[in-house]
């Protein structure tokens, strides 16, 4: 039996019309559409937002893997994706985690996370991950930047976790600054000890590259042909463009 739709008593009968609205409503439609958004953090090391050693400026390493990235976003994905730029001691703590990593988030579980962390904050970033798994948000992919953070004396004078990462992400690259001719970095992070896996990382590679070259170890090409940067910036393309 057919059931009559009082809302189309005033519309025009059509014989093979395929209208799926009554054509005498003219009124504007509105349906929800779900935004994707993407939000990479970039955490800088030990005297990279802030000062760390006697009389030494912040250098700010971390940003020159920061400026890779955002030079290969479109006008439109700038609208779509944020570059939060932190420090390691940003990430750990409850007060700092929510005014620095969840209110950028917005509280949206949604958002596609990504995490890049160089030296004290590799160590820490990747702590970060297990932290957003527990709170519900899933991180995408988490690049280790030469991460540093084993050795005791890094936690006496540096806001870390003193515990190993066990980092929850989907994708994992780290890369291990393996320089032919040193430098006075490379002496601070031998210091610190690096953090040396032999297994988790999807990529797990070294490169010629100085301690305190973040942004040479993010664009270094890896195994099978890309960067660290090329990874996060297809990755993210991708998710974006899944949604059109």
């Amino acid at each position: 039996m057919e059931v009559e739709n009082p809302a189309l008593n005033d519309c025009k009968t059509e014989v093979a019309g395929h209208e799926l609205t009554c054509k005498t409503d003219q009124s504007v439609k509105q349906a929800a559409v779900k935004v994707k958004k993407v939000a990479v953090f970039f955490i800088g090391g030990a005297g990279d937002k802030e000062e760390y050693y006697q009389n030494e400026p912040p250098h700010h390493n971390v940003m020159n893997a920061w400026k890779q990235l955002e030079k290969r976003l479109t006008n439109e994905q700038k609208v779509e994706v944020n570059l939060p730029y932190i420090s390691y001691k940003d990430v750990r703590g409850e007060k700092d985690i929510k005014k620095y990593v969840e209110r950028p988030l917005k509280g949206d579980k949604s958002v596609y996370i990504v995490v890049v962390g160089h030296s004290l904050g590799g160590w820490n970033g990747a702590h970060l991950t297990s932290i957003l798994k527990e709170r519900g948000y899933t991180v995408k992919v988490l690049v280790t930047l030469d991460p540093v953070g084993g050795g005791t004396g890094v936690w006496m004078v540096s806001d870390i976790y003193f515990t190993t990462p066990k980092p929850s992400a989907d994708y994992w690259v780290n890369v291990l600054a393996s320089p032919k001719v040193t430098d006075s970095s490379d002496n601070v992070a031998s210091m610190g000890e690096r953090w040396v896996m032999t297994s988790g990382p999807a990529i797990n590679e070294a490169v010629d590259a100085n301690h305190r070259q973040a942004g040479v170890m993010f664009g270094a090409t890896l195994q099978g042909g890309k960067s660290a940067c090329d990874i996060v910036y297809e990755r993210l393309s991708q998710y974006l463009e899944s949604s059109k």
